[in-house]
């Protein structure tokens, strides 16, 4: 089941709302950004959605994907789950400048748990705006409730710590969510240079990051974020709370299950399954094209167990993402049963 795509917050927190529209130019002041959250790329966190940069419909991202979705107006770093942001998961201010604004004492709390009105004029949840002058400024929207450590009017530098990821506000996974903005307009870091809200699927520069920050998030629009053996197949929502929430494959399990997480697939998309235990081969199977683009998505093979247990032994398994008839993204994992598992 697909997660909806809220609206990350980009409501500047108590300040006016600034313009969608992506800015058609951007001044040679422009600051330079290293990465707002401490991580390990595309192991511990990923990018769910860029900056929605064409006003009309359908959302497109700066590489004309649609790694993103309507009036999106920043960069959304994921974690893996909300049990993730701990321990702490600290948000970095991406440039030198001067604390504008700061929001705390939002409780986290997925938004499909909460009710419309107790995040409306708070979508942002606890957040910092930080002004780098020449009109340039950054916000960090959805930070953990209590953990902002900065004050209006503080001087901060690049890799301060502002405080620490959540998922408060309008949010529907733990992350930070980064906006850049100059003279109030929208600017896509990855493509600053945008005119007419127009896509270049091209685009290779690092944009307004530092090269080091771009390099550790090259552009992806789909991605394999987990796979594993579990007893059960595991959901959507279960993982968002915790990563690590499946049922144990044991000796026991009524069945074998071999699953994918993923976040943006595309309609026609596939996941292919291959799995081999103690003198066998269990799996090799693929689920069917997805009919639709999914935002977050588990995908999952199983095989019923016939005999009174599963062997004791080394399992692997193999999960591959394929579109356009040609593979995106592969996953291996192994899992070792012993008796200590009955």
């Amino acid at each position: 089941m697909q997660l909806q795509r809220w609206r990350s917050a980009f409501l500047a927190l108590g300040l006016l709302l600034p313009s969608l529209l992506v800015h058609e130019a951007v001044a040679d002041d422009r600051p330079v950004l290293s990465l707002p959250l401490v991580c390990q790329p595309h192991k511990t966190c990923f990018i769910q959605n860029y900056v929605d940069i064409d006003p009309g419909r359908p959302a497109t991202d700066y590489m004309c994907g649609r790694a993103t979705y309507d009036k999106h107006s920043g960069v959304d770093f994921r974690l893996l789950s909300a049990a993730a942001t701990t321990p702490p998961v600290s948000v970095l201010a991406s440039a030198d400048g001067t604390v504008k604004a700061v929001r705390d004492g939002v409780q986290d709390l997925f938004f499909k748990k909460a009710k419309p009105q107790d995040v409306a004029g708070r979508e942002c949840g606890n957040g910092v705006i930080i002004d780098h002058g020449g009109g340039w400024e950054t916000q960090y929207c959805h930070m953990h409730q209590g953990s902002v450590r900065v004050a209006k009017g503080q001087t901060v530098k690049r890799g301060d710590a502002l405080g620490e990821a959540g998922y408060s506000g309008l949010a529907d996974f733990a992350q930070v969510h980064i906006s850049v903005r100059h003279d109030g307009k929208t600017i896509d870091p990855f493509l600053p240079d945008a005119t007419d809200g127009k896509c270049d699927p091209n685009a290779r520069g690092p944009g307004l990051w530092e090269p080091q920050a771009a390099a550790a998030f090259p552009y992806k629009n789909g991605e394999m974020i987990g796979a594993d053996f579990a007893g059960a197949p595991p959901t959507v929502e279960g993982l968002e709370v915790d990563h690590r929430n499946v049922v144990p494959l044991t000796t026991a399990s009524p069945a074998l299950i071999l699953y994918g997480r993923f976040i943006n697939l595309m309609k026609g998309d596939q996941v292919h399954f291959t799995a081999s235990g103690p003198g066998s081969e269990i799996l090799d199977e693929s689920a069917a094209p997805l009919e639709r683009d999914k935002a977050t998505y588990v995908a999952f093979a199983g095989k019923r167990r016939l005999g009174d247990t599963w062997p004791v032994g080394r399992y692997s398994g193999r999960v591959e993402l394929i579109r356009d008839k040609g593979v995106i993204a592969t996953n291996i994992v192994t899992f070792d049963l012993n008796e200590a598992s009955r």
